[in-house]
């Protein structure tokens, strides 16, 4: 309906109306209808301006959809002319690339591991994704695998012939705990594994028809919280040998700790694979935008950091350090801006 219509539609009817109501009635209402529609159709117009933002979330309460919520947010208030939506997706890091390399979204978070198999093409992924852009590097991730200290489940070796789950298909957990196991030479066919999210896990867990859950995560996980709450857990660990094996690998998994402390019965740090996650964007986002929602967030990482603890290791030294896609042409222009090298292999080609 081209504006005006309405009101047009309107006249008409009032005119159909005047052998029923004064004249002079017809027109002061026709006045009033008038001056509210002018008035109205401006916010009319400002909200069709507005680019829409599909963004991906993961599940709800996991960190990524409190992140991308926060960024969301950030989005919405600080960036004139755009409007972000927060997205479940079931599949997470591979569905957000995948939904992106088609632009049916156009931001939203990913493990690198998902992120390197997406440019190359391999794992989950047929042939390249290559319209991903990365915007910055969010905060690292590690492997936790957390079981019951009755079971006396320790090590990548233990898991033969055990329940193990790891995590929803397609996610950047069930990527990892599979490359790792692969980097270990542990068949995956030697294990009974199930592909449950987090809580069903553990839930899976304090009902005894599950042994090990896990999880790519940041520290603390809320879910190993919470069963950590009711029982005595502990947490698969991984030696220095092994933690050389899975990097030698695959270099983007370097080593990592889970502090002791971190959960109740956890009296040890804990030595685990790491992993960096990327905040991206698709390519086809405008270089305008995609430098506004860089700088916005950069510049609210207070905001930020209410959603997710660790989120201030989302700098820019960082993200020159750990990227595994190129940036998008407006993120460098912000990291240009700020007096960043940006690094040969990151530049967008």
């Amino acid at each position: 309906m081209k504006n005006g219509s309405g009101l047009f539609c309107f006249s008409a009817f009032l005119k159909e109306r005047r052998g029923v109501m004064p004249g002079r009635k017809i027109a002061m209402i026709l006045s009033l209808f008038a001056a509210g529609f002018f008035l109205l159709a401006p916010g009319f117009a400002e909200a069709a301006a507005k680019t829409r933002l599909a963004v991906g979330g993961n599940g709800i309460g996991g960190v990524y959809y409190l992140y991308s919520g926060a960024v969301s947010q950030i989005i919405n208030q600080s960036v004139p002319g755009a409007q972000a939506t927060v997205e479940v997706v079931p599949g997470s890091s591979v569905e957000h690339v995948k939904r992106m390399q088609i632009n049916d979204m156009q931001l939203g978070p990913a493990m690198n591991d998902v992120v390197f198999q997406a440019m190359k093409g391999t794992g989950q992924f047929k042939e390249p994704q290559t319209n991903i852009r990365t915007l910055f590097i969010m905060y690292p991730a590690v492997l936790q695998g957390v079981t019951l200290k009755k079971l006396q489940i320790r090590g990548p070796a233990d898991l033969i012939g055990k329940r193990v789950s790891i995590g929803n298909p397609g996610t950047g957990s069930s990527v990892m705990t599979l490359a790792v196991l692969e980097a270990l030479a542990v068949d995956p066919k030697k294990i009974n594994l199930s592909y449950l999210n987090w809580n069903e896990g553990a839930n899976a867990i304090r009902n005894g028809i599950l042994d090990v859950q896990f999880a790519a995560i940041g520290i603390p996980a809320p879910f190993i919280m919470d069963l950590a709450a009711t029982h005595e857990i502990q947490l698969v660990s991984f030696s220095d040998s092994e933690l050389a094996k899975i990097q030698e690998k695959f270099s983007y998994y370097p080593p990592a700790v889970i502090p002791k402390g971190s959960y109740g019965p956890v009296k040890e740090d804990v030595k685990v694979p790491g992993i960096w996650n990327s905040y991206l964007a698709t390519r086809e986002l405008s270089d305008d935008l995609a430098y506004s929602i860089t700088k916005a967030v950069y510049d609210n990482m207070a905001a930020l950091k209410k959603a997710y603890k660790d989120a201030d290791q989302a700098t820019a030294e960082n993200t020159m350090k750990f990227s595994i896609a190129p940036l998008h042409p407006g993120a460098v222009k912000y990291y240009r801006e700020k007096g960043i090298a940006v690094p040969d292999r990151l530049m967008p080609r």
